[in-house]
C-alpha cells in the first residue's frame, strides 16, 4: 500500500479513513486513543479496539482532518415478490 493513498479501516460499525497527504503528524490520535491508533502496527488503526463512540470522539480531535469516521450501515435491497407470493 502506498503511503500517499487514502487508507480505509472498518468493521461492521465504523469506517475510519486516513489521508496521509493531509496529516500534520501532531500525534493527537495516538495520545487520545492508543488502543486504536498505534503506528507500531502494520495496520496502524484497529477499529475493533474501541467502541464507535470512542473512535468518533478521537477522530473529531484530529487537527488536520486527515482522519475521518463514519458509521457503517448495511442496506439490504427489498426482494420483489415472486409469483408464488
Amino acid at each position: 500500500m502506498s503511503v500517499d493513498r487514502l487508507q480505509v479501516y472498518e468493521n461492521g460499525d465504523v469506517r475510519v479513513t486516513f489521508d496521509p497527504r493531509v496529516c500534520q503528524h501532531s500525534g493527537v490520535c495516538l495520545r487520545t486513543l492508543p488502543a486504536v491508533f498505534d503506528v507500531k502496527r502494520k495496520r496502524w488503526i484497529d477499529v475493533d479496539a474501541a467502541g464507535a463512540a470512542e473512535i468518533f470522539a478521537a477522530v473529531a480531535k484530529c487537527p488536520s482532518g486527515a482522519l475521518r469516521a463514519q458509521l457503517v450501515t448495511s442496506v439490504h435491497p427489498i426482494r420483489p415478490p415472486t409469483r408464488e407470493e
